[in-house]
């Protein structure tokens, strides 16, 4: 039996037919129009483009793979001068290290956003790059991560680079996490982090610092003002997926020094079904052992009430 073939035209009423011959053809040139617009590719000056597949870069040189007169195939250096641009709409990299963070996957997402920026460094002053959007998203990573010495190395150049007024606030934020780690004046610090959350309504930069605000609680022992502040993130912030995971471990850690083992247990076992195989899942299984068959005490069961702000959820996001 021959397979069933679809009408190249459909009958209609008065003896009209309908072709679907050019509306086949025009979904096909659009959806060719489509992957064209998102193919990655270096423009030279020249107005050549070279497509992603046909040029690799290897000790920082470029080379594109041209067909010969005898049909082998060689490689052939490029300088940077002879390039115009750079047309890469779509930085993989970004999205899967976003994803990374998502599933509590700190440390795969900060290589994988250094593995992206070793890729781009040879287009560094090249127009269209993405090195600087990566080097921003890699030293936040790291910071998430707790990655102290590699943002040392990392954050100098990224300063040096022009940024924006929300870029900036991140980087703000980031070199008041690297404040927190070494002074004691968590009342300074804690001013600073709150001019930072009223300046902006930018959900990711209000999650951040919120993250950063229930450390300095926590370090100053302020146990349920940093629980607070830390949910924050999942109930008013979710969106901001990359950020969930650290904030739900950081409130189980609260919950334990707040002598109420039993909700703790239930934050870390929820980290472990919900991040598998990731450090944060890990992490909660090593830190749920020491209070495992602790009960909550009596006066821990129900949290007081705490004076940090409760924030307007927002929208914006980056």
């Amino acid at each position: 039996m021959s397979a069933p073939r679809f009408p190249i035209s459909t009958p209609l009423r008065n003896g009209l037919y309908v072709s679907w011959l050019p509306i086949f053809l025009l979904l096909a040139l659009n959806v060719i129009s489509i992957s064209e617009a998102h193919a990655q590719a270096i423009i030279l000056k020249d107005g050549v483009r070279i497509e992603k597949g046909n040029f690799e870069i290897k000790d920082n040189q470029i080379a594109r793979t041209v067909t010969l007169g005898n049909g082998q195939k060689a490689l052939v250096n490029i300088n940077t001068s002879d390039i115009e641009s750079l047309d890469w709409p779509d930085v993989p990299e970004l999205l899967q290290a976003q994803n990374q963070l998502s599933e509590g996957k700190l440390k795969e997402a900060s290589e994988t956003l250094q593995k992206a920026k070793e890729y781009f460094t040879p287009f560094k002053d090249v127009k269209g790059n993405p090195y600087q959007q990566i080097s921003l998203a890699h030293v936040e990573a790291l910071d998430q991560a707790g990655d102290f010495d590699a943002l040392l190395r990392a954050l100098p150049e990224v300063e040096k680079m022009k940024w924006g007024e929300q870029d900036t606030l991140k980087l703000r934020i980031i070199k008041l996490n690297m404040q927190r780690r070494t002074s004691s004046n968590h009342d300074e610090l804690l001013t600073q982090a709150k001019t930072i959350l009223a300046s902006t309504d930018d959900s990711a930069i209000s999650g951040r610092i919120w993250m950063t605000i229930a450390d300095i609680h926590l370090r100053k022992e302020a146990f349920e003002d940093a629980l607070m502040a830390a949910l924050n993130v999942p109930v008013f912030y979710g969106s901001q997926s990359a950020l969930v995971p650290q904030a739900e471990l950081f409130a189980a850690r609260c919950l334990a020094k707040m002598e109420r083992f039993e909700d703790a247990r239930g934050f870390y076992q929820r980290i472990v079904e919900s991040y598998p195989d990731s450090e944060a899942g890990n992490i909660a299984k090593q830190e749920m052992l020491p209070i495992g068959g602790l009960q909550n005490k009596p006066d821990s069961v129900t949290p007081a009430k705490t004076s940090t702000p409760t924030p307007t959820p927002t929208t914006t996001s980056n």
